[in-house]
Order: structure tokens, then sequence, then C-alpha cells
């Protein structure tokens, strides 16, 4: 055959296509496996935080395609134990904050802890601290993950990515759950203002002159604030605040007209959710009202 034809320059191309794509392919089974096994490598040293010593094994092309959010970033499997998620969220940092949370076989969470994140301080970041991490640490896959008062659009995030994990999860495991439940906020009367310190002194007629320790009181050693609560038939006519002690811009969304407002007609019982983003001025004054209905009931 004329070496120089076009037929035979086609079929030299097609052999050294072929050739090059076996190696190409043999190169891919040897490299696959290592690349894997870096990228393991990686993270395991996290996840060793909630399995150490396990064998692990990331699973993630096996059971992304389950996930119809898009907030999980990984899945690992860890041998005879349970099921890793690493997942992704935005919170008060529009930078975003990544974290993870376990699952045992049996859908108990065995762990859950932040990877990186820059919350703010006293707000977001709560959703990474101890009270709110052993709340977690509670809960199975068949639970609701409740949110934080005072941290709502963090811990929504953390929420979101948790029953992402959740659907997985107990799809692989075919556990029965209720996608739809809410977590039941705490009452008033349940919620624990004890750092907080509220006192209340009544002055006649149900006000109550209540004073209580926000940010600046429990971090910087200043003053308290302090409110005029009104109590009637056991229940919050108003609340006026008197003196706001905590940092400005930071304490303005406790201490708005209508986040006071939203105390109108509560009693012990009551959830208050006030939309406020400043955690620390909201918790005063929740436990100021908490400390003036236990006055009015005589406790």
């Amino acid at each position: 055959m004329d070496k120089n034809s076009s037929v035979y320059k086609m079929m030299v191309l097609g052999i050294m296509c072929a050739v090059f794509g076996l190696l190409l392919s043999t190169v891919n089974k040897i490299t696959a496996p290592i690349i894997a096994e870096n990228a393991l490598a990686t993270v395991k040293a996290s996840l060793e935080q909630i399995y150490p010593g396990a064998d692990f094994e990331d699973v993630t092309d096996k059971y992304i395609a389950n996930d119809e959010t898009g907030l999980i970033d990984g899945i690992y499997e860890a041998k005879d134990k349970g099921y890793i998620f690493t997942l992704h969220g935005t919170g008060y940092n529009s930078n975003g904050f990544t974290f993870m949370v376990g699952f045992d076989n049996d859908g108990k969470v065995s762990g859950y802890t932040a990877l990186e994140e820059n919350e703010t301080g006293g707000i977001g970041k709560r959703a990474f601290e101890e009270d709110y991490t052993n709340t977690i640490l509670s809960l199975t896959s068949s639970d609701p993950i409740p949110l934080l008062t005072g941290a709502t659009l963090t811990s929504t995030a953390v929420q979101k990515g948790i029953d992402a994990a959740k659907a997985v999860f107990n799809e692989v495991q075919g556990i029965s759950y209720d996608p739809n439940a809410v977590a039941a906020l705490p009452t008033l009367g349940e919620m624990d203002y004890t750092a907080n310190e509220a006192a209340c002194t009544e002055q006649g007629d149900g006000v109550y002159a209540c004073s209580a320790k926000g940010y600046v009181a429990q971090n910087e050693g200043g003053d308290a604030n302090e409110a005029l609560i009104t109590i009637r038939d056991g229940k919050v006519v108003s609340v006026e605040m008197t003196a706001v002690k905590d940092t400005p811009g930071m304490s303005d969304s406790a201490v708005t007209e209508a986040a006071l407002a939203a105390y109108a007609g509560a009693d012990l019982d009551s959830v208050i959710e006030t939309g406020a983003t400043s955690s620390f001025t909201d918790g005063s004054i929740k436990a100021m009202v908490q400390a003036a209905l236990k006055a009015a009931a005589g406790n």
C-alpha cells in the first residue's frame, strides 16, 4: 500500500489512537485507586474525629445522585460503623461554612462538627458550640433538626444540610421517617437563662422593673440591659426597654418595635420568635420576660 496515500495515513492514525487509548486506560486503572486513596487521606483526619481508627471508603460517587439539594460534598462509609457526610451551607458569613455529620448504622447521630467556619461570635458560631452540638448528638436520622434561637440563619443552613444527609442515609439504610417533621421549639418557661442573671422588682399594677445581662455584661463586665415589663392575668401586656447596654448595631434587631411586640400576650407556655439576629440581647429580653412572668405567678 502506498504510504503516502490517505487510506494508509488514516489506518496508521487509527492504530495510533487505539494504542494511545489502551495506554491511557491502563494508566488510569493504575492511577485511579492512588488518586482516590490520596483524596481520602486528605479528609481522613477529619473523619477520624467521628470514627477513630475506622476503615473508610469514599462512596460519594455511589450515592451522590440521591442528593437533590447539592449540599453534600462527600459521603464516606466507615466499615461496620456508619456513614459520614461532609456538607456546606451559608449562614451570617456570606463566605459560607463546611461541616460534617455522622450516622451510626442504626441511625443514631455519631458526630457533628464544623470543618471550616467564620460565623459571627455569639450568633452563628453558636451553631457549632457545645450546647447545640450536644443537641444534634442526641438525635437520630429520623428526628427533625431543631433551629437555634438567635442564630436561625446559620442553624437553618445546618438543618438543611443535615436533612440532605438524612435523606440519603435513610434511603441507603432503608430507614423510614417523616422528612416534613418539625422540631418543637422551647417555651419561655423551658428556656435556661441562668447566665443572664435576670432580676425583676414589682413597681405596682403589674409593672416589673427588670434587668438581665446581655453580651456586654456577660463578656466585657459592663452593665445589664433593663426593661419595664407589664404582666396582667399571667400574660405579657408590653415590654419597654429602658436601657440597652449592648453594642449599638449588634443589639438593634432585638429591640425594634416589632421584636418587642412579639411578646404581647405571651405566657410561660409560649414560644417566642422575634426574628432578632442579636442572640445575646434577645436572650436577655427573654430572660427578663421569663423572670417577670414567674414573679407575677409567685414563683
